[in-house]
């Protein structure tokens, strides 16, 4: 007897893992602290380009769902749209940014019909273009090159007066080296405790790093992040900066600024938040591995130690070019691995 099913469920087996758009929810909702601290510093300018690209993403999806018959909704469309809103600077103008973002998105969503089958990270093609339009707007490398010639570079920051040290940095740094830090033989220098709570760059993602570690244990915590990719990108830069980054300018092997690396230029919200992106990423441990590797080193390559508003959004493009690749050779490397094992067990292939 036939029988006709309105709905189709996994009951009784589950995931292990949360599917993609509980993912992109936990993202969003890790998100929101640092929307409330633009709110508190009353960076309007950055809410209201962060309003346009949403609203573009979702007029995006609007127009996709009506043509194709899907939900008005999608979960990775606002989370996209949310992204690009933060990763863009606070004086770049709306009607480019809405226009951009809803071009971009409603190509990928006729191109590639799902967020998790598409291989180009709409949000990296989206910030490049809109470098493109207006290089002017994204704000130049905060410290000169001939700074990085010494360690600890990043205390220039605040010796010129590009960055202003918070009320609370000194108390609070003093409190650190005297009483944890103290036993590793260990400090940290005056200024860095305000570049993690919030180094007031003109890109709103780039600002809170303190929140951007928070958010990120919870998505790690949450099997929302593939750590491996994310880890090897940033143990890989970290140590090319500790080692190389002085030695170019003059100074010494090992002298490195790791956390004015860090701090700056959106390495940690792009390496949590955009580096991951499905259908992107390699699905081997081993191919992860070599991305994530090849990240660091283009990372250091492109961005340097650092303090750059735009060279992390190429070296993501770089690596997004590089992806389809590695996964060709992940998939020919199972096909001979596969074929080994049928002759092993003396099935031959059709």
């Amino acid at each position: 007897m036939r029988h006709n099913y309105k709905h189709i469920t996994l009951n009784p087996f589950c995931s292990s893992n949360p599917s993609v758009n509980d993912i992109m929810k936990m993202s969003i909702a890790v998100l929101l602290p640092q929307i409330v601290m633009l709110f508190v510093t009353r960076s309007y300018n950055s809410l209201i380009l962060l309003l346009c690209s949403t609203a573009a993403a979702q007029c995006a999806q609007l127009i996709y769902a009506v043509k194709k018959s899907r939900a008005l909704w999608s979960w990775p469309i606002i989370f996209e749209g949310l992204i690009v809103g933060m990763a863009v600077p606070s004086g770049y103008f709306p009607i480019h940014l809405f226009f951009t973002v809803f071009t971009v998105l409603l190509l990928q969503n006729f191109i590639f019909n799902s967020y998790a089958q598409g291989w180009a990270n709409a949000v990296v093609v989206i910030l490049i273009v809109l470098y493109f339009i207006s290089p002017d707007l994204f704000p130049p490398f905060l410290l000169p090159h001939e700074y990085f010639n010494q360690s600890n570079a990043g205390s220039r920051l605040f010796s010129e007066g590009i960055v202003r040290a918070a009320d609370f940095d000194t108390r609070i740094g003093n409190f650190f080296n005297s009483g944890i830090f103290y036993s590793w033989g260990i400090s940290v220098p005056e200024g860095y405790i305000t570049l993690l709570w919030d180094s007031q760059s003109a890109i709103p993602a780039f600002r809170f790093n303190l929140l951007t570690l928070a958010a990120s244990l919870i998505l790690i915590s949450y099997k929302a992040a593939d750590t491996l990719v994310t880890y090897t990108f940033l143990i890989v830069y970290g140590i090319a900066v500790r080692l190389l980054s002085l030695y170019p300018y003059g100074g010494l092997i090992g002298g490195g600024d790791i956390l004015l690396a860090f701090c700056t230029g959106g390495t940690l919200f792009c390496a949590f938040f955009i580096l991951n992106r499905f259908g992107t990423l390699p699905m081997t441990a081993a191919g992860k591995c070599v991305y994530g590797f090849i990240g660091g080193i283009s990372m250091f390559a492109i961005c340097g130690a650092g303090t750059s508003s735009a060279a992390v959004f190429f070296c993501l493009l770089f690596l997004n070019i590089l992806s389809p690749a590695i996964q060709y050779i992940e998939g020919r490397i199972y096909d001979v691995q596969l074929h080994r094992m049928l002759i092993q067990a003396g099935i031959k292939r059709g």
